[in-house]
């Protein structure tokens, strides 16, 4: 097999839950197995909080091509206010009961606020509040199969987790704080590499048309159904080792650029080796927010 490795690095722009736009980069070079083939994007995501942005630049394969990025925008948030008389409050209820525990379900309580008189939620045919497939799968139904890997290859190998290590290292002398693993993510990133080997291609593009964050959304990360964090993807081919694959992803400017996302708080890493023309395969995802779904 010809040692040769190639990469491409993409992410999301997202304004007002908006996606603007999204930025792929070339794969350049030549097969002459003197370097990797490689180029840059953008990467710029969104969070509820301050604003975050990174702008893409040129790659270094194929004569240059440049990579796009966009801006990020920051949530709003609002203030409460009310009044009250000598800090007192009020329960509501009707037929001049005493509230909750009353016996009656009236005024404002419901089977969240008061399970007393209203019953419980769960069980009463109707998915509502905070209820959940996981929570109460009786009324709002079993919880549909979490697409991606595996169990037995989800979980981080010795290379994944030095991968990660090496980038906590890194992030910390840039004085950013480090990515935790989500299982979602991992499940996700897991799941493109074994595809991109066995379906023998290399693209962030999955062969039924997938996107990185329609996958991460189908490995039941909730964050991205629809997008409402910031997110990118890394994706590697040829190398097998994390150190390795961590030095080609520094020196590529568009990857390092996700590597270095302050906006990003989990990530989800997958290799997948033993097939395809490149033999190894790797995928990283980029999350901006943690989730039940990462544990």
């Amino acid at each position: 097999m010809q040692n040769r490795s190639a990469f491409v690095t993409a992410s999301l722009a997202l304004l007002s839950f908006l996606a603007l736009g999204a930025c792929t980069g070339v794969i350049g070079g030549t097969d002459d197995g003197e370097g990797p083939d490689q180029g840059d994007g953008g990467s710029a995501g969104m969070q509820n909080g301050p604003a975050s942005s990174s702008a893409g630049s040129a790659g270094d394969a194929g004569g240059g091509s440049a990579g796009g990025g966009g801006a990020g925008s920051a949530g709003a948030g609002g203030a409460g206010q009310g009044a009250g008389g000598g800090g007192a409050s009020s329960t509501a209820s009707s037929g001049g009961g005493v509230g909750c525990g009353d016996g009656t379900c009236g005024g404002g309580e419901s089977c969240e606020t008061c399970p007393k008189d209203c019953g419980a939620c769960c069980g009463n045919g109707v998915c509502s509040g905070a209820e959940t497939c996981m929570n109460c799968a009786s009324d709002c139904g079993a919880c549909a199969m979490c697409a991606g890997a595996g169990e037995a290859t989800t979980a981080l190998d010795v290379e994944e987790k030095g991968f990660l290590a090496i980038l906590n290292d890194y992030r910390a002398s840039n004085n950013l704080p480090p990515l935790a693993a989500c299982t979602s993510l991992n499940r996700a990133a897991q799941g493109h590499s074994e595809d991109m080997r066995d379906q023998n291609y290399f693209s962030h593009t999955g062969q039924n048309g997938s996107g990185f964050s329609d996958r991460a959304c189908d490995a039941c990360y909730d964050h991205a159904c629809p997008v409402q964090t910031a997110m990118g993807e890394n994706i590697a081919a040829g190398n097998s080792t994390a150190d390795a694959v961590f030095t080609q992803w520094k020196n590529s400017s568009g990857h390092n650029a996700n590597m270095l996302g302050s906006s990003y708080t989990v990530i989800g890493i997958g290799r997948a080796t033993g097939g395809g023309d490149y033999g190894v395969y790797w995928t990283t995802v980029f999350g901006g927010a943690t989730e039940a779904s990462c544990n």
